[in-house]
């Protein structure tokens, strides 16, 4: 169950990014900053303070079993959401509300900052003698009103990388694994 959410979320966030990257964007509408909802500006002040939200895209989808499923432009089930990205000090976002301010989803990229010390003990007692990079991804994810963050890192042992995603508890959601020459 664990690991159908996660990749549900992971896929999600992964569409999500590819949408933004192409040219044509078939779901996501580029909006201004006055068109979206008080509620989910609220929401963002709250969620990450000090960082500065710098682009808006409305998203057609709706709330399915707690989770957020993406729709067509035509569908009449159509509840807007709202992709947010934001930027600070070694830090960059992207942040999914729904249309009353709940976050759906956030994937933040942190670069020379440290891992919370319960995930970096966790990682140490996992994988002794690898080395954490002090980059990392967190993923947070919002079911059933509930949320979760995961964590996808790298680590180096030699000539090994791997990259690991774990949840806050120290659990193994997932690892790939790679040498390097």
């Amino acid at each position: 169950m664990k690991k159908s959410a996660l990749f549900l979320a992971l896929s999600l966030t992964m569409l999500t990014g590819l949408l933004a990257q192409s040219n044509t964007q078939l779901f996501t509408a580029e909006i201004k900053k006055g068109d979206v909802p008080q509620e989910v500006l609220k929401a963002i002040e709250k969620d990450f303070p000090k960082m500065i939200a710098n682009h808006f895209q409305s998203i057609p989808g709706e709330i399915v079993a707690g989770s957020f499923v993406l729709n067509g432009d035509e569908s009449d089930a159509n509840q807007q959401t709202y992709q947010i990205y934001l930027k600070g000090d070694h830090f960059n976002a992207s942040a999914l509300y729904d249309n009353e301010g709940n976050l759906v989803s956030a994937r933040e990229f942190y670069k020379n900052k440290a891992l919370p010390e319960s995930v970096a003990k966790a990682v140490g007692n996992l994988y002794p003698g690898w080395t954490l990079n002090s980059d990392f991804e967190r993923i947070t994810i919002n079911k059933d009103d509930m949320t979760k963050p995961y964590y996808r890192i790298l680590l180096k042992k030699g000539n090994e990388k791997m990259r690991l995603t774990i949840d806050e508890s120290g659990h193994e959601m997932s690892k790939h694994q790679e040498k390097t020459m």
